[in-house]
């Protein structure tokens, strides 16, 4: 089972879109799957490559919207609805365990609060690029649908289950800008990444982009703007560059890819003609490959400190990609934020764009090759090291995983229910059977709904009734027990959709694979459980001749043979006593039926037996009550069925220190020791009257391969 996440971006690859990459190449390796709502779009997708560097699975499902422009009210309105039409459809066949929304168009966080609304249960990550409100580019830009942005996205952050951001300064601006405050807890830092797989290095020496090795290459990719980020500060450095070190004329370049701009194309302007020059455009992975061959990599950041802003609040997408190239970095920015920050602790020079003679000694540096990266440092933002985090980013503290238990009859189960209900990480549902088959299927189904993990405990109508309803994101389990292979219902499974089957014993482990041809990685072998701490209590002294047998309902349970050691050990000795715990077969409906009235009278032939022996006094039938004090005065378990798949009575009579004598069912020489095993009633008399008492370490010491701790756990790790 992959973790189901459902992706709100209007731009996603493969299409060409640098914010989308940067969320794509966070998510990438998660090993999710993935089911992305994004607009179909008209230019070239020219990076489906990309997918290849993925664990996680994506499906994208693409809208066509009236216009690409996400602040057309008409195609904003249709992209929601839309959304919304797809959501309804894929969740009637997947469960979901999160929904992510990113901010690049910000109509996407609007779809995402529509369906969140619907579905208030959806945990909902909201990823921002940028900051809306407190964008600093506000005031530069007049973005169409501002107002309506700024007040969604008000709303957004207090519904939104988590905002993710890329760094710290994001944070705050974000925060400090808000009307209605904001828990610091509600933030997660997930910030931009570098696969260096992607990269496609030539070989040292061999630079067939340029024909003059010599010529030492800045170079800038991705995009200018024409206010606040263009290349002037780089121009103006050359300039200064060369008036103080003329010689170096000829002996450099700056060269730009992504964007031209006014500067760039007026290059002859500063002198620069033969220096400056526009590479054209590039997809993705070319333009990686490109960063690689330069000398040095030129970044340019806004400078804001003109609107009063402090810090600059963006962590730029390339700033990651310039450090998977692992070439030197100068970058002209504030003087404070997140690039001037990374850059003095990974190496690099960080500028702001008034200071041209230290752009022009940075650029000096850089050609004498004085400006190194820490690679090593610069692998906090690999890939592999982002991995752990953007799980992290989509899983919810405050967000519980849902165990629903379903079965008719859960008492071997009791353990797995306590321990989920002491997790704080889990959610505990009750899907109560009325039968194999007999249940509420309208309760099933709103419970299934809200599950993340399904538990069948027997493989019985339960798991058939599952199996077939189970959605894509939700995990089944089934533990099988003996009876199964006789009721069929496993015939009638859909088998590809059930995750793990669980048995408690070797032995049925391999009959049941081989009986309903399951694949054996999904199998498991995992024992039933016994609290052999609560079972661990004193005998009492007469307890060396107490016979104990748990339940004798059905017939197979073979009380007859349980009364045949008894009278052997009767006849040796009149002290031996055979108590039997459970409720009687008079009592269970069932028994009164045409189809078991020969079974009810087996019993009364027991009792008749009984009766006429004069063992009424040394056969004692007790009802239910507490197990540990009911052992207290047990000394020997017996175990007489024609089949049992376990047989719990033994573990916890050996956990009290009972000593077991099983009459060899199939499968019980892989569970308990062969020593207390007979062929025979005469083999079974002669054991307990033989063995002696001081066994009972010896047999507390091996229930604890029982213990309930160890086997739970083993359990709750499966789910």
């Amino acid at each position: 089972m992959r973790k189901k996440v459902l992706l709100l971006s209007w731009h996603f690859p493969p299409y060409k879109s640098s914010s989308a990459f940067n969320l794509f190449k966070r998510l990438k390796d998660t090993g999710y799957e993935y089911d992305v709502l994004q607009i179909q779009r008209k230019d070239k997708p020219d990076n489906e490559i990309m997918f290849r560097y993925a664990s996680s699975r994506f499906t994208r499902y693409e809208i066509q919207v009236p216009s690409e422009n996400a602040r057309d009210p008409e195609a904003r309105a249709h992209f929601v609805e839309k959304v919304l039409d797809i959501y309804n459809c894929l969740k009637e066949h997947n469960h979901y365990s999160v929904m992510v929304s990113h901010s690049h168009e910000f109509v996407s966080h609007i779809a995402a609060m529509r369906i969140k609304k619907s579905d208030p249960q959806l945990s909902w990550v909201a990823s921002f690029g940028d900051p809306i409100a407190a964008n600093p580019y506000n005031d530069c830009y007049k973005f169409p649908m501002l107002d309506e942005d700024i007040r969604a996205e008000e709303q957004v952050l207090q519904i939104a289950d988590r905002i993710i951001v890329t760094n710290a300064y994001q944070q705050e601006i974000v925060s400090t800008t808000q009307r209605i405050p904001l828990e610091k807890s509600k933030f997660y830092i997930l910030p931009h990444c570098f696969d260096e797989r992607m990269y496609h290095r030539e070989p040292q020496g061999c630079r067939s982009d340029y024909s003059e090795p010599k010529i030492f290459r800045f170079r800038h990719v991705g995009m200018l703007y024409k206010y606040k980020r263009t290349s002037l500060p780089f121009i103006l450095g050359a300039q200064r560059l060369l008036q103080i070190h003329p010689e170096l004329k000829g002996c450099f370049t700056l060269e730009f890819y992504g964007a031209n701009d006014q500067f760039i194309k007026s290059a002859s302007t500063y002198g620069l003609e033969s220096i400056v020059s526009f590479k054209g455009t590039l997809n993705y992975l070319e333009s990686l490959k490109v960063m690689t061959n330069a000398d040095c990599l030129l970044l340019r950041d806004a400078d804001f400190s003109d609107q009063g802003l402090l810090n600059s609040p963006f962590y730029p997408g390339k700033l990651a990609d310039y450090l998977g190239a692992k070439r030197p970095i100068l970058a002209v920015t504030m003087a404070k934020g997140c690039v001037p920050d990374m850059l003095s602790r990974l190496g690099g020079i960080s500028l702001t764009e008034d200071d041209v003679d230290g752009i022009a000694d940075a650029m000096y540096r850089a050609i004498k090759g004085k400006i190194t990266i820490d690679h090593k440092e610069a692998e906090y933002y690999s890939h592999k090291n982002t991995i752990r985090r953007a799980k992290q980013a989509l899983t919810l503290d405050q967000g519980k995983r849902t165990i629903l238990i379903a079965g008719h009859d859960l008492k071997f189960a009791k353990f797995i229910i306590e321990k989920i209900n002491q997790r704080k990480d889990l959610h505990l549902l009750i899907d109560d059977w009325n039968g194999h088959d007999k249940h509420d299927e309208e309760k099933s189904l709103a419970l299934l709904n809200n599950a993340d993990v399904v538990f069948c405990e027997w493989g019985l109508g339960n798991i058939v009734w599952y199996s077939k309803n189970i959605k894509r994101g939700q995990k089944l389990i089934v533990r099988i027990h003996a009876q199964e292979i006789k009721t069929r219902h496993l015939d009638r499974c859909n088998h590809e959709k059930i995750d793990n089957y669980i048995f408690v014993s070797p032995y049925y482990f391999e009959m049941m694979i081989a009986e309903f041809s399951l694949k054996r990685e999904k199998c498991k072998m995992i024992f039933n459980m016994v609290d052999t701490d609560i079972l661990n209590k004193p005998k009492v002294e007469s307890s060396k001749y107490n016979l104990g047998m748990i339940g004798d309902v059905p017939q197979s349970k073979r009380l007859d043979r349980a009364l045949d050691i008894f009278e052997k050990l009767y006849k040796e000795n009149n002290r031996y006593k055979l108590f039997v715990k459970g409720k009687r077969p008079e009592d269970y409906a069932w028994m009164h039926s045409k189809e078991k009235r020969g079974e009810l009278s087996y019993f009364e032939n027991q009792y008749e037996r009984i009766t006429k022996n004069g063992w009424k006094k040394n056969v004692i039938f007790e009802g239910f009550g507490p197990i540990e004090e009911w052992l207290q005065k047990i000394g020997h378990i017996l175990s007489v069925s024609d089949n049992e798949s376990f047989h719990l009575s033994v573990a916890e009579g050996m956990a009290s220190g009972a000593l077991p004598s099983i009459l060899n069912w199939p499968g019980s020489e892989y569970i308990y020791p062969s020593k207390y095993i007979s062929t025979s009633i005469s083999t079974a008399f002669e054991k307990v009257t033989n063995i002696d008492s001081s066994t009972t370490s010896e047999v507390k010491q091996f229930s604890k391969r029982f213990c309930k701790d160890a086997n739970t756990d083993k359990i709750l790790a499966l789910l």
